[in-house]
């Protein structure tokens, strides 16, 4: 019985504890400080446990034909590049402010997620992240789309690289 009253007595501590740093506002959540190794790990598992617990566990619905890409890539150039870029195109405005950083979607680490991982957070968004949930403003069949082109960037053919420099460019003006 004094082994469950003392871990009772710790846990209580430890949750005193954190309320009373969060309450005093030693943590220093601006966007132009980087978060710290606790904040990564912590944020970092929680979006991955939400997202893998949330996403439909299916395939893209969507053919990867050229028609199916184009799509994606027009949206994408409207509603991404400026934040995570593309192959040859760094982000610009507002997503240098970000912290964390958008990803690079052509990276591998960005590339491991299931289809329906990445249907669920374009989708739904990652709060606190900078990221908005697009199901607000597009249609399921467009957001599939999407997740179609993001699968393709690490393969862009150069005509689609240009594209996307071309709209980076006519942005940046």
């Amino acid at each position: 019985m004094r082994f469950v009253s003392g871990m009772l007595f710790t846990l209580g501590m430890l949750v005193v504890g954190g309320a009373a740093v969060v309450a005093s506002g030693l943590v220093d959540m601006s966007a132009t400080r980087p978060p710290s190794a606790l904040e990564r790990l912590v944020g970092s598992v929680l979006a991955d446990r939400s997202t893998a617990r949330r996403a439909p566990r299916t395939g893209n619905p969507l053919p990867g034909t050229p028609e199916v890409l184009a799509a994606g890539l027009a949206l994408y150039r409207r509603d991404c590049l400026q934040c995570h870029g593309a192959p040859g195109v760094s982000p610009w405005g507002a997503a240098l402010g970000l912290n964390p950083s958008p990803p690079d979607l052509a990276a591998p680490d960005a590339q491991e997620g299931s289809d329906g991982d990445l249907f669920f957070v374009i989708s739904h968004g990652v709060r606190m992240t900078g990221m908005p949930g697009w199901a607000t403003s597009h249609d399921e069949r467009e957001l599939w789309h999407l997740v179609a082109f993001v699968r393709h960037l690490p393969r862009l053919a150069p005509a689609e690289k240009q594209a996307l420099k071309a709209a980076a460019e006519a942005a940046r003006r």
